[in-house]
């Protein structure tokens, strides 16, 4: 373990400041702390234990992105080298994302063990005191689970390691019982840690945080592989303690600015503004802070922080404007959704268009991408415009007419031309299946265009971007964008996420859900349907649940959020998913993402049993002999 004798000299952003009031990610902090020995480098110290979540292996992308996202929601489009990302399930024990992840997390750690070893020493106020290693407990045991969780058995480091002398090679503890101290660890750091209604931030890790969180970390350890059953109660206890506190609940109406967009966008709408044009903390929980854009160019330029960020640019609506003063932002929308996930949504349900993008911009303006421009010509009149739009397996499936037009004397011909070209879209195919469609006429207006082959080949939903987070929501803009990162917030947990597992977490110990749980459950559907979450909504309510109705609701809600891996490994049915995205694959993709959307899951099947953890960084083997490997690697 000698990667853990680095010290905590570089410059950091900071994501934690002493006013619980300020936004977190505003106010840069240098520190050089070997160890702590003042209240100030407490705080600083702090700073560089909360910093770990930055990183680019963390919630910079690895954690949305490449180590998490090869499920069944996404897929990588693009070029793909044979050994590009762990998302693949190509990788050697030796790829470097890996070992980078593994020592960030350590390197977290060591830190939080610096500060605890000295925080008790120092004279200060006995409030703060608590506050800061309430945080830092938290945040050493949330660490841990995320080794754990990818894993698997870990060393289980809290001595510094200036105390360990010569000897740094540390054997692996059992998974049980790393488990049992994070959930030892997060219960002590409860008690030390700060309310929401104090500190007002999601940036901050305070009581709601640690509740959450002990809800997922227990419902991990109740599932495969470790399959402690008894975690479930537990679990069901941590999540209802946040329920019941009443201090978070679903957002049931827009963002205040965006009137137009539903609801469950107002969260994601809030992480890519860093909630500066919402005071509501409501559905937010414990984000992981970014640095904003203009410490990046403007009056901290100089001192040579990074920018991690990519939500927005990797993952977001496509666009392809990348100067500086774009009024939209680039994004090359790598992250794509699988029809898996498209066809899970019922109609009506307003996070389908939300999580999965509808259009892409080309420019400064506007295409809808599940559509084509319907060219109308002849029939002796002027103005008729029309919009086909193409089902998720590229088929025309209904025509709106936008101008019906004057002057028709006879129905004019109708024709297409897809709207979407270059390298986001699949072209119209051409040949004896082109689609078809006749127009009616009356009074000299189109009033119908009628569909008479559906056609194929038109864009499909392979073409649409995972865009929960959208650029054209960044604020401070356009002077100040950069054009491959953001200052996006990424929410770590949130509160649909707290009713989900409650839901689930009752179900296991009773069998059959609780009227509670229920509730629930449905709350969470009616504001997906845009409806009022606490009131009764026959048209959407349901009576009872199974657990695969919770594989399904949670994948609708929190899809490209960074738990779906985890929670279908648990579950114990990631090669069912896996297999069910291949099969579903091979019936829809277009040759063009044939391979791309296959890759990941084609990849995992070549070998469950060894993917379902991580291999034990090569380099780390190499430093420390006292590791041994996983199955497989």
């Amino acid at each position: 373990m000698k990667i853990l004798k680095y010290t905590v000299t570089i410059a950091i952003l900071s994501f934690f400041v002493v006013s619980c009031q300020k936004d977190v990610s505003l106010e840069p902090i240098s520190f050089q702390p070997t160890n702590v020995t003042t209240p100030a480098q407490a705080e600083s110290q702090l700073v560089g234990v909360y910093n770990v979540l930055s990183a680019q292996q963390m919630y910079g992308e690895g954690l949305w992105g490449y180590l998490t996202a090869g499920a069944d929601e996404s897929f990588r489009s693009g070029s793909l080298p044979a050994t590009i990302l762990t998302q693949h399930y190509n990788i050697e024990a030796s790829e470097a994302n890996l070992y980078t992840y593994w020592r960030n997390l350590y390197m977290g750690i060591e830190r939080a063990n610096v500060l605890l070893d000295g925080l008790d020493k120092l004279q200060m106020n006995a409030t703060r005191r608590n506050a800061i290693k309430g945080q830092a407990k938290f945040l050493r045991a949330y660490y841990f689970y995320l080794l754990v969780n990818h894993f698997g058995d870990v060393p289980l480091k809290t001595t510094l390691t200036t105390e360990l002398g010569t000897n740094f090679n540390l054997p692996r503890d059992s998974a049980k019982n790393v488990y049992e101290f994070v959930i030892k660890e997060m219960e002590e750091a409860h008690e030390l840690a700060e309310s929401m209604t104090t500190v007002r931030t999601t940036t901050i890790v305070t009581k709601s945080a640690i509740e959450a969180m002990l809800a997922r970390v227990c419902l991990s350890m109740a599932g495969n592989p470790v399959n402690d059953e008894t975690k479930y109660a537990k679990a069901l206890f941590w999540a209802k303690k946040t329920i019941d506190a009443n201090i978070h609940s679903l957002y049931s109406s827009p963002h205040p600015l965006y009137a137009e967009t539903p609801a469950y966008a107002r969260v994601f709408i809030n992480n890519m503004q860093n909630n500066v044009n919402d005071a509501s903390i409501g559905e937010g929980i414990w984000d992981a802070a970014f640095l904003s854009k203009s410490n990046a160019t403007g009056p901290y330029a100089g001192l040579g922080f990074p920018v991690t960020q990519t939500l927005g640019a990797l993952m977001g609506v496509f666009s392809n404007d990348a100067s500086a003063r774009a009024p939209i932002g680039f994004s090359n929308a790598t992250y794509r959704a699988l029809p898996k996930l498209y066809n899970l949504y019922a109609p009506g349900d307003l996070r389908r268009d939300w999580s999965v993008a509808p259009y892409l911009y080309r420019g400064t303006s506007t295409t809808r991408l599940f559509s084509l421009q319907v060219n109308i010509t002849g029939g002796g009149g002027t103005g008729a415009r029309a919009t086909a739009f193409t089902s998720n397996t590229g088929a025309i499936t209904s025509i709106v007419i936008d101008n019906p037009g004057t002057g028709y004397t006879t129905a004019p011909t109708i024709t297409f031309t897809s709207n979407n070209t270059g390298p986001t879209a699949s072209a119209p195919i051409s040949g004896t299946n082109v689609a078809l469609a006749t127009a009616v006429v009356s009074g000299g207006r189109l009033t119908a265009i009628n569909v008479t082959r559906a056609g194929s080949g038109y864009p499909t939903v392979y073409d649409r971007a995972a865009a929960k987070w959208r650029r054209e929501y960044e604020v401070n803009l356009p002077d100040i964008r950069l054009q491959n990162n953001t200052a996006c917030n990424f929410p770590i947990i949130r509160f649909a996420d707290v009713l989900l597992m409650a839901a689930e977490a009752d179900l296991k110990v009773n069998g059959t859900p609780s009227a509670e749980a229920v509730e629930y459950y449905n709350r969470v559907r009616r504001r997906a349907f845009g409806l009022n979450p606490l009131s009764a909504q026959p048209t959407v309510d349901v009576n009872t649940f199974t657990m695969e109705d919770i594989y399904d609701e949670r994948s609708r809600e929190l899809c490209f959020e960074g738990v779906r891996r985890a929670d279908l490994i648990r579950w114990g049915i990631m090669t069912r998913e896996m297999t069910e995205v291949v099969q579903d694959n091979a019936l829809r993709s277009p040759s063009g993402y044939a391979v791309a959307s296959s890759l990941a899951a084609n990849n995992f099947l070549t070998n469950p049993a060894k993917y379902v953890l991580f291999p034990i960084p090569a380099r780390e083997r190499e430093l420390n002999i006292a590791l041994t490997q996983n199955l497989g690697w």
